[in-house]
């Protein structure tokens, strides 16, 4: 669901987005008690819009936004109107007291799981409050015994034949125990550990599951396709499979059903991270055809647990491999010179035939749309439009990002079809964001470019990688890191 409502400054039509507000809420799995709070929460955010963020005698613009998605709920009210200190607000949002803000503080302390401000400098401001609607924990559904985490060397299961299909709605529940078991609770993606979330995604298919069951009928691996960009390629990851049972071929197989799957979704490709702490999932990547298009620097948190170490000396990097399902058609792209060289051995390994285009300088206003993984303390900026205050916009939001959501990595995606892309790209790499490599296909028009922004600059000898397909890749990165930081 994704419905949005956008209205004037103007009581009149308080009642439009209450009724709006009220029976979109009740398509969702919240008891009444809960809507009637949310509904509460939304006339207010919506009142405070209305009466305080433009200024006396001027009319502007709100909109009331309800995204569900993957079982998470997010109910956003908007302006862009004046500028507000949004710290100041965010304090006085989370203070008790008797003002309007607080009241929406003390209304969502009982229902909703976070509320915060959001600044869009001379854009205006958003309040924005979250709901995870699937929110039983497998360690609150499982018995001891089902998540105990597995030892490092346990006794191998029988050699005996495996199953390889999609999963059933009622096995979530084990593959949720089989990723808490390997990883406790330190999987950067936490639907996993949620049972009813997988059962929906995969109902909803915006992920793919797939399992490998052993003859006892339990579930022994797990492989998915997520669908979580805009364009038409998948993710394959949330992989694992039983300590017992490894050595066996079952990723591989597993991920052979997923290919056959994936073919039958009119996608062009599909793409995985795959981690740096060990050289496995390069492997199967490389084995399966996959091509090194991006190196996703400090991607996920030290405390995400592996088998083969446990205690991370810095944040995982991971190498995204991308594999094609149709013939790659031929693309113009923008670059900045620099790093043109780098982006068509990319694009020459991917054997898609391209053209660099000619830059113009950017006209008007941009926009971007910012996603934070608090868990994962990460943040991607999308751009969806670049404008002569694009850099500005990334730079300030990079700003808050660090400093308020004490994020470590922040993102930054660029539409390599847009030819403003090059003159951007040099203005974040004076604010220390450094070029990463390609994501092809990952927007609906085409393919991106993705760089990043460090708070603390990463290691070469604790990232682990196949040499011959990784190396020249990770060592430009790492270079444009260091040229990128030098003058901060």
């Amino acid at each position: 669901m994704h419905l949005e409502l956008t209205f004037g400054n103007d009581r009149l039509h308080l009642p439009s987005v209450a009724a709006f507000a009220n029976t979109s809420l009740q398509q969702l799995p919240l008891d009444e008690k809960a809507i009637v709070v949310f509904n509460e929460i939304v006339e207010t955010a919506a009142e405070n819009a209305i009466d305080q963020a433009y200024p006396a005698g001027t009319s502007g613009l709100v909109t009331l936004s309800i995204l569900e998605l993957h079982g998470k709920l997010e109910i956003v009210v908007r302006d862009f109107g004046m500028p507000r200190d949004v710290e100041a607000l965010e304090e006085e949002l989370q203070s008790a007291g008797q003002n309007a803000r607080s009241r929406i503080a003390a209304l969502a302390a009982d229902v909703a799981d976070e509320v915060h401000w959001i600044a869009y400098g001379r854009d205006g401001k958003a309040l924005r409050i979250v709901k995870w609607l699937h929110d039983d924990h497998v360690t609150e559904t499982s018995s001891p015994e089902k998540i105990e985490k597995f030892t490092d060397e346990p006794p191998a299961a029988p050699e005996q034949s495996y199953t390889f299909r999609r999963m059933w709605d009622d096995e979530a529940e084990q593959v949720s125990q089989l990723m808490y078991r390997t990883y406790g609770n330190t999987y950067f993606n936490e639907d996993v550990y949620y049972p009813a979330r997988i059962a929906a995604e995969n109902a909803r298919g915006l992920v793919i599951s797939f399992v490998a069951v052993d003859e006892s009928g339990q579930i022994a691996g797990h492989y998915a396709l997520e669908r979580n960009q805009k364009g038409p390629v998948a993710e394959g990851g949330q992989a694992v499979v039983d300590p017992a049972h490894r050595g066996r071929g079952l990723l591989d197989q597993m991920k052979s059903v997923a290919l056959d799957e994936a073919a039958k979704l009119n996608l062009v490709g599909w793409y995985a991270d795959a981690v740096t702490v060990h050289t496995f999932t390069q492997k199967s990547n490389a084995a399966h055809g996959g091509q090194l298009t991006c190196v996703d620097l400090a991607i996920s948190p030290k405390k995400e647990h592996f088998d083969s170490a446990s205690d991370q000396p810095q944040r995982v990097t991971c190498l995204l491999f991308f594999h094609w399902l149709t013939a790659p058609a031929a693309r113009e792209i923008f670059v900045p010179t620099r790093h043109q060289s780098i982006v068509s051995s990319i694009y020459k390994c991917l054997n898609c035939p391209l053209e660099f285009g000619q830059p113009v300088e950017p006209e008007g206003l941009g926009s971007l749309a910012i996603k934070v993984d608090s868990g994962a303390a990460r943040a991607n900026i999308s751009v969806e439009a670049i404008g002569l205050d694009t850099a500005e916009l990334i730079q300030r939001a990079r700003r808050e990002l660090v400093e308020r959501d004490h994020v470590e990595v922040v993102y930054v995606e660029l539409p390599l079809g847009n030819a403003s892309t090059p003159q951007l790209v040099e203005e974040l790499e004076q604010d220390g964001f450094g070029f990463l490599g390609i994501a092809p296909n990952f927007a609906e028009d085409g393919d991106l470019l993705r760089m990043a922004y460090l708070v603390e600059a990463v290691d070469r000898a604790a990232i682990h990688i196949l040499e011959d397909v990784a190396g020249e890749l990770v060592d430009y990165v790492l270079n444009e890191q260091k040229r990128v930081r030098a003058d901060l």
